[in-house]
């Protein structure tokens, strides 16, 4: 009879809820998380709206409350693809890819990636919805330039790797260890000579 067992690491996160505030009873509380990015989000947004629009009129107040309420449910809710992180945190990590591009990491960290520009964003852009590519006005944005050099293959050539798996069990561990305790030794009694 085989054993099988599973990973209960997602059954243990715990999330700290709040169950009062400002002397309001919550019930079974609203997760700090949520929280803390409603208050960031809704202060943000309702002072754009003010400075842009001023108040909003009775038509207008689903658009003034409906999107800040609704980015700070839908992003502080733990992402489907990385159940670790939130949506939240997803959609930053791709605005700042869409901003920033990869910057090369191997032996380059020591040297400043180049501003890649505008044109290079927008066909980042591009690759994610090609439509955009068939607009009439704004097509020629998000197409490459075929006389320019691609700014992405302008950081050098790619760094080739061959790793090389080493698998090492209790016993070479053992050695390893008995290895390093006598060296150890060796170097105590040196000193104290």
């Amino acid at each position: 009879m085989a054993r099988s067992s599973s990973t209960l690491t997602r059954h243990w996160d715990l999330e700290t809820r709040q169950h009062e505030l400002l002397g309001l009873d919550l019930g079974e509380g609203i997760p700090r998380t949520t929280l803390k990015i409603g208050a960031l989000i809704l202060p943000v947004y309702w002072g754009a709206w003010f400075l842009l629009l001023g108040f909003p009129t009775p038509p207008l107040v689903p658009f003034f409350v409906i999107p800040p309420v609704a980015v700070t449910y839908i992003g502080a809710k733990r992402s489907v693809t990385y159940w670790r992180r939130t949506n939240l945190l997803l959609w930053g990590v791709w605005l700042n890819y869409l901003n920033l591009g990869v910057r090369p990491v191997i032996g380059r960290g020591r040297i400043p990636s180049p501003r890649l520009g505008v044109r290079l964003r927008l066909q980042r852009v591009a690759e994610r919805a090609p439509q955009l590519r068939e607009l009439a006005a704004f097509g020629p944005l998000f197409t490459p330039d075929p006389e320019q050099a691609d700014l992405a293959e302008s950081c050098g050539r790619p760094a080739h790797l061959r790793p090389r798996l080493r698998m090492y069990g209790p016993d070479a561990v053992g050695k390893a260890r008995a290895k390093t305790a006598k060296k150890g030794r060796r170097a105590a009694r040196r000193n104290a000579k």
